[in-house]
């Protein structure tokens, strides 16, 4: 399940006001209004580019996504892998291995840094994390109030800061960024967003028809 760490290390894409005593009022009346937005969703769909930087190290690479939710189903594509659940059940394609892991969602109280839910991006600040309000910028000719979340386990991360763009008209977040400990940026920039459409109900379970010579590895 790595691949959702190093995707949604939030997650992409859960704080509660008391859990830290002094929260930065600007960023908290935001966050709400879009944890309030996002609640009304029946289903999310969209299309991202994620980006992996390190200078240091010379890399710059660039690959696109598309994430799927309606309840706690969901279906993520990203880096050649096919990332599928019911709910229930999590199955992981990976395309170049000809493989399929299978495994079981976590509780929440088994959840770690290795196994974010998609289904939650969008209001992966609700718990666990600080935030403070940044500033207003413009990103590709939009409005944004960008936001910083800090871990309150920040020695159980290998990130530091996960930085929010959110469109201030809109509120939607049209950009992530997670700064992580070693240099490593990773941006995921939204490239389209729809809600309460309708999804097909066979996008969120995995068919062994489709993947006849995949070695498929029960991990339960």
């Amino acid at each position: 399940m790595k691949i959702l760490k190093s995707i949604l290390i939030a997650s992409i894409f859960f704080i509660t006001a008391n859990s830290v005593n002094a929260q930065d009022a600007k960023a908290k009346g935001i966050l709400d209004r879009l944890s309030k937005k996002t609640e009304t969703y029946k289903s999310m769909s969209a299309d991202f580019d994620y980006t992996m930087i390190n200078k240091s190290d010379d890399i710059n690479e660039t690959q696109s996504g598309s994430l799927k939710t309606k309840g706690e189903k969901y279906n993520l594509n990203i880096a050649g892998q096919n990332i599928i659940s019911d709910g229930k059940t999590v199955w992981t394609v990976i395309e170049d291995a000809e493989e399929v892991q299978v495994n079981m969602v976590p509780e929440e109280e088994e959840e770690s840094e290795d196994y974010i839910n998609p289904v939650n991006i969008l209001t992966l600040w609700e718990k666990g994390f600080k935030y403070k309000y940044n500033s207003k910028s413009e990103l590709n000719g939009i409005s944004v109030d960008v936001i910083d979340l800090f871990p309150e386990k920040a020695d159980d991360q290998s990130y530091h800061t996960i930085k929010l763009f959110i469109n201030q008209s809109k509120m939607v977040i049209e950009q992530i960024i997670i700064k992580g400990k070693d240099g490593t940026d990773f941006i995921y920039r939204i490239k389209s967003f729809k809600a309460d459409q309708e999804l097909a109900a066979n996008l969120f379970t995995f068919k062994a028809a489709d993947y006849p010579d995949f070695d498929v590895i029960d991990l339960r």
